[in-house]
């Protein structure tokens, strides 16, 4: 099985990034949208950039697309955008109808899971179907996780991992499973924040500083937060949290609720946990000492803080590995590109441990937070 046609759903920002990507790696690319607007603004982005590269020449390999019969000869059609469930089985039920039988189907990453999918939306065939989460920055991560289900034969993976190696990325395979590797662990990052956050035990740039300075990491996990758009955390999370069956540890944050329904999602309305000024940190949200009770009323050292966040993680990766059996390795590589981290949680334990060990609980610790 070989990959050499690709099909792309949705000209948003991750898909004419990957159009982008696949037409440098030598790939045909039909990218579609219901939307004219978006497939000219796609096409006019992906062309200044291969104009810029001194490769404009490649622009004839990609051919923007509204029609479904376009699909016919795919050999593999990607999904880029979120939708409801209900559009998706309106969109699959029409493209299927065009791909020849052995057409690998590549679904929008769910924080439910792909079984959540091939079970809502019937005209997928399991065999030929599986996910790809594409870290982002899509154009700049080298890193994807493939998700598979226990009828994803082994020819259809390695044909997505060739595919995804001519794109300069490497992957990790990952058993299905809520929020995969990926997204599972930053819900259990950010709450670990939050939670610190709650506790009294610093202010948003405080701890993001302490985090920072002990790990090496380029972002603290506020930042982080502001970068992916706190909407996109919140919903993951309550997602994957019904998904396990609502664990206490899982639970999605008040906080986070109410700045997303307050629209103060991060770096792309201007405000989220900080404020920001020409895409800069101009300050911490204002609302943030109406809202936590005990904001930054404790002081703690940086290792303590570090502790607090990376514990959360360390005991999740230990749950998921223990859940899916993926290895240590993966879990580690994984976590390094979607956070940026210099090292994962498992080197940290091995490097830190007296940091990593449970605190006895004080008294303010018992205090009620919110």
């Amino acid at each position: 099985m070989k990959i050499e046609a690709v099909g792309i759903i949705g000209a948003s920002t991750t898909g004419s990034s990957l159009a982008e990507l696949f037409v440098l790696g030598g790939f045909q690319v039909r990218i579609y949208d219901n939307f004219k607007d978006s497939l000219n603004l796609a096409m006019a982005k992906i062309k200044w950039s291969l104009k810029k590269a001194g490769k404009e020449e490649l622009l004839a390999n990609i051919e923007p697309i509204q029609e479904y019969a376009k699909f016919n000869g795919a050999d593999i059609v990607i999904e880029t955008v979120s939708k409801t469930i209900e559009e998706r089985t309106l969109l699959f039920n029409k493209i299927s109808k065009e791909l020849t039988p052995s057409c690998i189907i590549a679904v929008f990453g769910n924080a439910g899971g792909l079984k959540e999918t091939l079970a809502n939306i019937v005209c997928l065939k399991p065999e030929n179907t599986l996910s790809i989460n594409w870290l982002k920055p899509v154009r700049h991560n080298n890193l994807a996780e493939i998700i598979k289900t226990e009828k994803t034969p082994d020819e259809v993976i390695e044909a997505v991992d060739k595919m995804l190696s001519k794109l300069g990325k490497s992957s990790v395979i990952v058993a299905d499973n809520p929020g995969q590797i990926a997204e599972r662990i930053a819900r259990v990052y950010s709450l670990a924040a939050f939670k610190t956050l709650y506790a009294g035990k610093g202010f948003p740039f405080e701890i993001d500083a302490a985090f920072k300075e002990i790990s090496g990491a380029k972002f603290g996990p506020f930042e982080y937060l502001d970068y992916i758009g706190l909407d996109h955390d919140y919903n993951s999370c309550v997602k994957i949290w019904e998904a396990l069956g609502k664990p206490e540890r899982l639970k999605p944050s008040d906080l986070e609720q109410r700045l997303v329904q307050y629209g103060q999602l991060g770096r792309k309305s201007t405000i989220g946990i900080y404020i920001y000024d020409d895409g800069e940190i101009a300050g911490e949200n204002p609302i943030l000492p109406n809202i936590v009770k005990y904001l930054g009323l404790r002081t703690v050292s940086k290792e303590e803080i570090f502790g607090e966040i990376l514990r959360p993680v360390l005991e999740e990766c230990k749950i998921l590995a223990s859940e899916i059996m993926v290895g240590e390795y993966d879990i580690e590589k994984t976590i390094k590109a979607a956070f940026g981290w210099p090292k994962g949680p498992f080197a940290y334990l091995r490097e830190k441990p007296e940091l990593l060990e449970v605190k006895k609980t004080s008294e303010f610790d018992r205090l009620e937070n919110f």
